[in-house]
């Protein structure tokens, strides 16, 4: 009996004991379960909370946009100064922010007036939006200006748009013809070749007026003077097929293409200057300074002049040379009569007119509101690198061969080619009613070569991403766009005629195999710079209307 009563003590223990421990685990998973609903719930609010600030901020936006429509309809009838312009927009402005008084805030700030010579008026608008009680703020950054609005995307054709191989779009992307794509990449070697690679990748929105084309299989064709994409078989496609045909699908956004063509000519022609008819200089001239400081030479040279300033103009019946490490300063114009080269430092505080050709390199600037005519042809950083503060317009073509420094601009009648190339003091604005090929820029390297630059031709844009490398921080133009391009590494490989490589015979291109999925890995990259339209270049072409670009939304 004594044994039976301390086994039923023990089984008394551990039904309590089990009792205890469910006991512990309900209330575990009850708390558990408030807990999680509790965070399921904040959870919900915060995204909630996000979701009506956006819309609070979207709802703000369409009443901005469309008192900048309105704006642009009385610019459309008349003449409106920057002055005027700019009440127009603070009052606009005023009035949404009634109209949304309580639930946002909106600041405009006019960070460019009108009155400085590129006569740009450029705001600033800021909608602060709280978000719910969390103490976060929803911030949506805008800008109203009077820059051209086809350097507010980062690709624009009227055209037709062919992506070869895989470049790499990051930004916005309007086309109003027909968008072709294919896996394979073209380049030129000797004739054209092909590397298959992955479909192209754009990373945005993408409006296309027309059709989409795809060319899955191998290019048929190895002339040079036939354009490329007659040697590619295009198929149509749809939206539905996006996945198959982009390594990374873009959001199609229907939209008006409402981008203004630029006249380059015409904006040269109203620049043009001309040497002066007064003044003759002959062979025989020797140097001289007249009373008003003005000097007057046939062929000079930096060393020639010396090394105090030029007060008045400087007139040079045949060539300028500024030598390296030379260095000359003219506080007036400066007229050459035939061709200009500088490979020092030139300082002019006016104009230059330039009657022949020139050879840029160095260091080159210009008054704060004047500019460069070239009347030829001009090649840049053939020597060194170009430190380029002021306006360019060349009557003629363009070659460039090294880097272009500038946060300025270079308008082009011709064609422009241009080689090895990087900007790295603010964004180049390179303009052409001709061509413009970007081809053997930074050959053969794993890393990209960052180009900050905005490339527009009224004619044909053909860049190469295959032996090239590049990164463009900016945005393209074209009438008609081509960009071709591998991913990963290219090597030059020397062909050998015998097997102890003693005569060499030749070069080919041998590809990373297999080419990399990260799209990143694209040899040619194009990134739409948004601080540029914060910071406009000198000499970008603006427009008699206001648009509204969006630069950044965040919550902090």
């Amino acid at each position: 009996m004594h044994v039976l009563k301390e086994e039923k003590g023990y089984t008394l223990v551990t039904v309590l004991l089990i009792f205890a421990v469910a006991a512990i685990i309900t209330v575990s998973l009850v708390s558990a379960s408030v807990s999680t609903f509790k965070t399921v719930k904040v959870s919900e609010t915060g995204t909630q909370d996000k979701l009506n600030a956006e819309m609070v901020a979207d709802e703000a936006t369409a009443l901005i946009e469309k008192q900048v429509d309105s704006i642009n309809s009385v610019i459309a009838t008349g003449t409106v100064m920057p002055s005027q312009l700019i009440s127009m927009l603070q009052a606009a402005i005023t009035n949404i922010q009634q109209q949304k008084n309580g639930k946002c805030s909106i600041e405009y700030k006019t960070l460019k007036d009108g009155t400085a010579p590129d006569g740009i008026v450029l705001g600033k608008v800021t909608i602060s939006v709280p978000v719910g009680k969390s103490g976060k703020t929803l911030t949506k950054v805008m800008t109203l200006s009077t820059v051209s609005d086809v350097f507010q995307y980062t690709a624009v054709t009227p055209s037709n748009m062919y992506l070869y191989g895989s470049p790499y779009i990051i930004g916005d992307v309007n086309i109003g013809g027909n968008l072709y794509v294919s896996n394979y990449g073209n380049y030129i070697d000797g004739y054209t070749k092909y590397i298959q690679t992955y479909y192209p990748a754009i990373n945005g929105t993408l409006t296309v007026k027309g059709r989409y084309y795809e060319a899955g299989q191998q290019p048929v064709g190895k002339g040079i003077s036939t354009p490329v994409y007659n040697f590619y078989s295009w198929n149509t496609f749809g939206p539905e097929s996006f996945k198959k045909y982009f390594s990374v699908a873009p959001v199609v956004k229907n939209r008006q293409l409402t981008v203004d063509k630029i006249n380059i000519g015409d904006m040269i022609t109203a620049k043009a200057l001309k040497w002066p008819e007064n003044v003759k200089i002959n062979s025989y001239d020797s140097y001289n300074i007249d009373k008003n400081g003005n000097a007057f030479g046939y062929d000079v040279t930096a060393s020639q002049v010396g090394s105090q300033p030029i007060k008045g103009n400087l007139y040079v019946g045949d060539d300028l040379i500024v030598g390296e490490n030379k260095s000359l300063t003219v506080n007036g114009d400066l007229y050459v009569k035939d061709d200009l080269t500088v490979k020092g430092n030139l300082t002019v505080k006016g104009k230059i007119y330039v009657g022949g050709y020139a050879d840029l390199n160095g260091v080159l600037s210009t008054g704060a509101d004047k500019y460069i005519y070239i009347a030829g042809n001009a090649t840049l950083s053939d020597v060194s690198a170009l430190n380029l503060n002021g306006v360019m317009y060349v009557n003629g073509s363009l070659t460039s061969k090294g880097d272009v420094n500038t946060n300025g601009s270079i308008y082009v009648r011709g064609n422009a080619d241009v080689e090895n190339f990087s900007n790295s003091n603010g964004t180049l604005i390179l303009l052409c009613d001709g061509n413009i090929q970007l081809a053997n820029n930074n050959l053969y390297k794993d890393n990209p070569k960052v180009i900050d630059a905005y490339l527009y031709s009224n004619s044909n844009l053909f860049i190469y991403g295959i032996g090239s490398n590049l990164k463009i921080n900016g945005g393209i133009y074209g009438n008609t766009i081509s960009l071709s391009a591998s991913r990963g590494s290219t090597i030059n490989k020397p062909i050998y005629a015998d097997w102890f490589k003693i005569i060499l015979i030749g070069y080919e291109l041998e590809f990373q195999n297999p080419q990399p999925a990260d799209p990143a890995k694209s040899r040619l990259t194009v990134n739409f710079k948004k601080d540029m339209i914060l910071n406009p270049p000198k000499g970008i072409p603006t427009v008699n209307k206001v648009t509204l670009k969006e630069i950044n939304t965040s919550v902090q």
